[in-house]
């Protein structure tokens, strides 16, 4: 009676170990080891803080974390559960047709060009509600064309703009395979909005909507950009990765 009484009492602290580690955050490093955490990671200067499940404090250098997988797979709530995804193969969806840059020179008002989306895109699902391409371009064809050559001088080569879920926000999605390429993404989306804050304030949009995905289809990170994150990150007042999980949505 004792001895099962004491191996009840055992299984009651593993189950309950698991609730905590299960419930709790897990950091990704870019080696695939999963390091569970009492509290979410903060990003100070080149360093990822982490709080351990025992409460120490524990430091690494931010280049070793795996940002974008972090907060992808904190957001499913998953703790150290396995995906669903990560135990199957999964198909592939084809890369899309980079865009071909616009040429060397354009302004704002630059020459007319047709909206491209116009009912030929299907918009693409994404786990933030609204927050998606869809089917009609945005209002003002002269920001259209200024933001999308920006970013084709930028080479960011594979995106789709359209309307926001308001009509003063602008929507832009990206194919972004890699923490360096989510990166890039997001500066170049924040320094294009930057730069029409800037140049020209009275046509910027209200904020730009950015959503990244892989060509998988799995997300990399959802953002709803107003113009003082743009500003703050243009400004190097944060680096990209304390930017990306101050303001991450998913």
């Amino acid at each position: 009676m004792r001895c099962l009484r004491t191996g009840f009492i055992t299984v009651l602290v593993v189950v309950a170990a698991a609730s905590v580690w299960a419930s709790g955050y897990v950091v990704i490093l870019k080696n695939g080891t999963k390091i569970p955490c009492r509290d979410p990671l903060r990003i100070d200067g080149g360093n990822a803080i982490i709080t351990l499940v025992t409460g120490t404090l524990a430091s690494y250098p931010v280049d070793q974390v795996d940002v974008v997988e972090t907060q992808r797979y904190n957001q499913q709530g998953l703790g150290d559960a396995l995906v669903i995804e990560e135990l199957s193969l999964g198909t592939p969806i084809p890369t899309p047709t980079p865009k071909q840059s616009l040429g060397r020179f354009a302004s704002i008002d630059a020459g007319n060009r047709d909206p491209e989306l116009a009912g030929r895109y299907v918009p693409t699902a994404t786990p933030t509600p609204g927050i998606k391409l869809q089917p009609h371009a945005y209002h003002d064809q002269r920001v259209d064309q200024a933001i999308t050559k920006y970013f084709d001088d930028r080479n960011l080569l594979i995106y789709r703009t359209s309307a926001g879920t308001r009509p003063d926000y602008f929507f832009v999605q990206t194919v972004t395979d890699s923490q360096r390429e989510v990166f890039e993404a997001l500066r170049v989306v924040t320094d294009a909005f930057a730069l029409i804050l800037r140049l020209h304030p009275e046509l910027a949009p209200g904020a730009i909507e950015l959503q990244m995905i892989q060509t998988t289809g799995r997300a990399a990170g959802t953002f709803r950009i107003t113009p003082e994150m743009a500003r703050t990150l243009a400004d190097k007042q944060a680096s990209i990765e304390q930017f990306y999980v101050s303001y991450v949505i998913f």
